[in-house]
């Protein structure tokens, strides 16, 4: 097969629809580079376990049953992704759910953190990307389900042959919010490198 029809036919490689959600193994928010000032709230479990490095056992860290006391499990935020579409969805599962909210309200209070008002969920966000961000959010999703950072809920997941196939470019800095000398796109990262070098930088 010619180069360039593998090429044309690779570069439209269609990513099906997939959601996942949030489920850090520490609790932790979760930061996407590929969407500008995105923050995901991980699943809060009190009962999260590490292994202990000396003994290899099974524990729940000190700190995390200070910090979370007798919370119940509150879900974590959810990504859906439509790649063919360009069109990605955050959803909180708290937002609508007022008996979890009170709950989770109650057990603040229970263990002397006063909260006064009602506790509400984060809105619904409904965005688009361009093809490049869409391909390396793809990609970033992809990083986050191999480290158990999230976990998949809808659909399933493209492969990495998959997102490398899709139409446009990975991005080298998509988290960046400043202007800056670096290139857009991680195919010419190397090229600026070996200029600057012969710039003297």
């Amino acid at each position: 097969m010619p180069a360039t029809i593998e090429r044309e036919r690779i570069s439209k490689t269609k990513v099906a629809p997939f959601t996942v959600q949030a489920d850090h193994p520490r609790n932790c928010d979760l930061l996407l580079q590929s969407i500008p000032g995105c923050r995901l709230r991980s699943t809060i479990r009190a009962d999260r376990t590490i292994t202990d490095t000396k003994t290899g056992r099974k524990v729940i860290p000190k700190d995390q049953v200070t910090a979370l006391g007798r919370l119940p499990e509150i879900p974590g935020m959810m990504l859906s992704i439509d790649p063919e579409n360009l069109k990605y969805r955050i959803v909180d599962p708290l937002a609508g759910n007022e008996q979890l909210c009170d709950q989770i309200v109650s057990s603040f209070n229970q263990d002397g953190t006063r909260i006064s008002g009602k506790l509400r969920g984060v809105p619904t966000k409904d965005g688009t990307l361009d093809v490049h961000r869409m391909k390396t959010l793809c990609r970033e999703v992809l990083s986050l389900l191999d480290e158990t950072a999230v976990k998949v809920v809808k659909g399933n997941p493209p492969s990495l042959e998959d997102v490398n196939g899709m139409a446009g470019e990975f991005l080298l800095n998509p988290g960046s919010q400043v202007r800056n000398t670096q290139p857009r796109y991680e195919r010419d990262y190397e090229s600026w490198v070996e200029q600057l070098t012969r710039a003297g930088g």
